[in-house]
């Protein structure tokens, strides 16, 4: 019996707890950016510290109402590979930008958006014009779609990873490779040209920024944050 109770035990694999790093992860490099119980490390956007609607709770960071503004790091990343746990309130919308500069009035203005979003459409969805386009969670916002059965139900904690390194943008949503495409190639040019960012100056130009995690007015929930610099 204890030698079928130790093949057991070796056969689970071993999780981490939300915000903590696993003992890979650590080997690898990675640091958490979410001590779990403080903002420390967060401010709003072009603000000294976040805005009252950003909360901890449970563990989490919280939007919990709109008017928070975009919540961003207080350091900026070139390269790395961004890791988090995320979870949309029914009818929700966020996002997760990267390379953001704050000289523009908007994170957007400069950054590009992984998108958050409750995928599956419905009646009466706040946001169907976003699941009509396959502007869904998980995909290179308005330039790359992506599918609703990638994501988790509403309610359920989905697991995010971008991977940015030079021009190369890998994003993931639970395991599931959403858009691997370099930002100077020509395809993706013409996705680009196609998109709302058609035109714009400052999109995609930074080599480095702040991560923001957005507020679009509905409640979302952020926890497990991580990365790695490449």
């Amino acid at each position: 019996m204890k030698s079928i109770l130790l093949l057991l035990a070796m056969a689970i694999p071993a999780f981490s707890a939300p915000n903590e790093l696993s003992p890979e992860e650590k080997k690898d490099g990675f640091k958490l950016l979410f001590d779990g119980k403080t903002l420390k490390g967060w401010r709003t956007y072009k603000e000294k510290e976040a805005k009252e609607q950003w909360k901890v709770q449970d563990g989490a960071i919280v939007l919990t109402a709109g008017g928070g503004g975009d919540l961003i790091t207080d350091d900026e990343y070139a390269d790395f590979d961004f890791r988090c746990e995320w979870k949309i309130a029914d009818q929700g919308n966020s996002g997760i930008i990267w390379r953001s500069t704050e000289d523009h009035q908007y994170p957007w203005m400069s950054g590009p958006e992984y998108q958050i979003l409750d995928s599956f459409d419905k009646p009466g969805h706040k946001y169907a014009h976003e699941t009509k386009k396959a502007n869904v969670a998980g995909g290179f916002y308005d330039i790359i779609p992506a599918k609703p059965e990638w994501s988790k139900p509403v309610g359920e904690w989905n697991e995010a990873r971008l991977v940015i390194k030079g021009t190369k943008v890998t994003l993931y949503l639970n395991g599931n490779v959403t858009a691997d495409v370099d930002t100077e190639s020509d395809d993706f040019k013409a996705m680009l040209d196609k998109s709302k960012f058609k035109g714009w100056e400052f999109f995609n130009k930074a080599k480095k920024g702040h991560i923001v995690f957005q507020d679009h007015g509905d409640k979302v929930e952020f926890r497990s944050v991580r990365i790695k610099q490449l």
